[in-house]
């Protein structure tokens, strides 16, 4: 990854950076629609990751830091841009373990997130809480446990960043299939949830106490023209 030095600075985050957050929601809402095609469950999980990234989706060029574009081989699946930050392959593989090793949404706290993820976790209030930071390619990626409706869930959420042209997924390890193979070892039952016509929207996990939906980023095709695997853009835990 290209050395750059967020601009990212959790402990000013103030109570209030939500409610703005959701009003910026609403820019980047219909690039989730077009992939995922569920406003009620994008939505949410937008305003997530929005929340938790609020303080670097400014970042880049208007901010006095160069932005990734040009940088067409620097896909956000790369090396994170600084050795103390998560790369979007680390953030599904510590998503997992944290999965792995709550019983419910109830169970991750602070704490739980902290060590599942190893890094700090900015909290709000008891039921907000999270982390987020930019990614390589001109995406960040933000994990955020809120409340929704009175009932708690925790949202892992890669979106690119406004203003700016996200370099294409090419490769992701785990990408959804191993992803949601994972998810199927530890118990879970799965099915397909479907839209109109027929279209696949996301696959669902469900176990006691328990329920992931995980929904796929289509990836890069390959040299040959042949589809790259699909890679994860959103894994909602409630």
């Amino acid at each position: 990854m290209i050395a750059l030095e967020l601009p990212m600075n959790f402990s000013r985050m103030k109570p209030g950076f939500f409610r703005t957050a959701a009003k910026r929601v609403r820019g980047v809402r219909e690039f989730h629609m077009t992939h995922v095609a569920s406003a009620r469950h994008v939505f949410g999980a937008g305003i997530a990751a929005i929340g938790m990234m609020s303080l670097c989706l400014g970042c880049g060029s208007a901010h006095g830091q160069p932005s990734d574009q040009g940088e067409a081989d620097r896909g956000p699946t790369s090396q994170p841009l600084s050795s103390s930050d998560l790369s979007a392959d680390q953030a599904l593989q510590r998503m997992l373990e944290l999965i792995r090793s709550s019983r419910s949404v109830a169970d991750v706290t602070p704490a739980s997130m902290q060590r599942a993820f190893g890094v700090q976790v900015k909290k709000v209030d008891s039921q907000q809480f999270g982390y987020g930071q930019r990614l390589p390619g001109n995406w960040a990626f933000g994990i955020m446990r809120q409340d929704v409706s009175g009932a708690g869930r925790l949202d892992l959420t890669f979106s690119p960043l406004p203003g700016m042209q996200p370099v294409p997924w090419s490769r992701c390890e785990p990408d959804f299939a191993r992803f949601t193979a994972r998810l199927a070892s530890m118990g879970f039952a799965r099915h397909s949830s479907y839209g109109e016509h027929g279209r696949w929207l996301y696959d669902v996990f469900e176990r006691p106490g328990m329920r992931v939906e995980v929904y796929p980023l289509p990836a890069e095709p390959r040299n040959d023209g042949a589809p790259a695997p699909a890679c994860v853009q959103m894994v909602l835990m409630q």
